[in-house]
């Protein structure tokens, strides 16, 4: 299968480039935290967000799905690679960046 084909599944699911993979493989290994997918899927269908509350950043799926606080985002080719606390995760470059005042739980 060439590396096109697998670019894409019928869903319109993008898989990461080779780039972005060895780029997040890479930080895995100098940062010593492991790599996830456990919000890649989401991230394309829109059910997540990066949260912004003013302090920290977190990449929030709902209030019992949520990462610990992000410490650096990178930007690579349609992906982002978040780097949190305890883990690295690979997301949707669209991913919705949004205030938690926008998001209108705030009192």
């Amino acid at each position: 299968m060439s590396s096109q084909q697998l670019a894409k599944t019928s869903n319109s699911l993008s898989f990461p480039s080779e780039a972005t993979l060895l780029k997040a493989f890479k930080l895995s290994l100098k940062l010593t935290k492991p790599l996830d997918t456990y919000f890649y899927v989401d991230s394309y269908r829109n059910n997540v967000c990066i949260m912004n509350d003013g302090e920290e950043m977190i990449i929030y799926k709902n209030d019992d799905e949520h990462t610990s606080p992000i410490l650096k985002v990178f930007n690579s080719e349609n992906n982002y690679i978040v780097v949190t606390t305890n883990t690295i995760y690979i997301l949707n470059g669209e991913t919705e960046i949004k205030n938690v005042e926008d998001d209108g739980t705030d009192a």
